[in-house]
């Protein structure tokens, strides 16, 4: 009687773990370079509550802010792997993607939009596909990039051989030198320090990133130039999303097209507020005329996107950018 007493409890207990095991919701790991408080980051905890929620808990998102997970490289290696699901970056999969920062080209999201949405675009997110293993679900936007220094911009003339921090890629070299200044390519890290001791006059980057790396601590003017608009890209790992169930895919479409919109409205705002903030803290903003920064980096947009997208698609692609 006992021996069948034990047999009985031990199928009940495999049924349970079955069932359990059945129900038990699947995980989404999602990691991104935005912190918490980040307008970026306060849209994908949305994506987050919308997902589960839609979901009625089948599907779990965990996040990881601020590069927990390693360097952009390490992290869309992990999604290609499907170590990690999702990534959320500033660096897009592929270069004829990547090349739509060239400055002053994409006036903004919806243009993003447009382009990434058009047939171009969508042979583009089939290439990520066919040769990554990854899905571009959407797109987060990001201030545009502007120039932090130790004097007042005004006008190009006042860029005339200063020394900016530049990352190590060409068309933020190439824009740079077309600006009159003299680009120094280093890493991120690098940046504080090197603005501290003067090694470097200046440096570019969005208004939130300024703020959080604390480089208006030593540097006291900052010029709206906007020379580069650029939002980060959202992929997620091709196997993993095509083993959702249609609706479970339909949900995260929807989930990150909310998380778009929230991030946008909570950037906006943000900007008017950390601009306040930076001008309370003594730092000196200026707004230079844009027309001779876009007029003297065309040779930079027209001599990089001929040769990335050959010249009849950079035509296209700059007809859409600034429609």
């Amino acid at each position: 009687m006992h021996k069948k007493f034990v047999a009985v409890a031990a199928v009940l207990f495999l049924l349970l773990s079955f069932a359990s095991s059945a129900f038990a919701a699947r995980e989404i790991h999602y990691s991104t370079w935005a912190s918490s408080g980040e307008a970026a980051y306060t849209g994908m905890e949305k994506f987050k509550e919308l997902v589960e929620k839609g979901t009625n808990g089948e599907l779990k998102v965990f996040l990881y802010p601020a590069d927990q997970l390693g360097k952009t490289t390490e992290q869309f290696e992990q999604v290609q792997m499907g170590t990690i699901h999702m990534m959320s970056s500033g660096q897009p999969p592929m270069t004829e993607i990547e090349y739509l920062s060239l400055p002053y080209l994409v006036k903004n999201l919806d243009n993003w939009k447009l382009i990434l949405n058009s047939d171009i675009g969508k042979e583009w997110n089939q290439k990520c596909l066919s040769d990554y293993g990854v899905r571009i679900l959407g797109l987060l936007p990001r201030g545009p990039r502007v120039i932090s220094a130790n004097k007042i911009i005004n006008t190009m003339d006042d860029l005339e051989g200063m020394k900016i921090r530049s990352p190590e890629r060409d068309y933020y070299v190439d824009t740079l030198v077309a600006m009159g200044a003299q680009p120094t390519t280093m890493s991120f890290g690098e940046v504080y320090t090197s603005l501290q001791t003067g090694v470097v006059d200046g440096q570019e980057n969005p208004i939130e990133t300024i703020v959080a790396a604390g480089f208006h601590e030593v540097q006291k003017c900052i010029a709206m130039t906007n020379h580069i608009n650029k939002p980060a890209f959202v992929v997620i790992n091709e196997e993993f999303f095509g083993g959702l169930t249609e609706e479970q895919r339909e949900i995260l479409i929807e989930a990150q097209a909310e998380a778009e919109k929230l991030t946008q409205a909570l950037m906006e705002q943000q900007q008017v507020e950390l601009l306040k903030s930076i001008k309370d803290a003594g730092v000196t903003v200026t707004t230079p005329d844009l027309k001779p920064f876009i007029e003297a980096t065309r040779k930079v947009r027209d001599v990089l996107g001929t040769k990335v997208w050959g010249e009849e698609r950079y035509r296209k692609i700059t007809e859409m950018a600034q429609r």
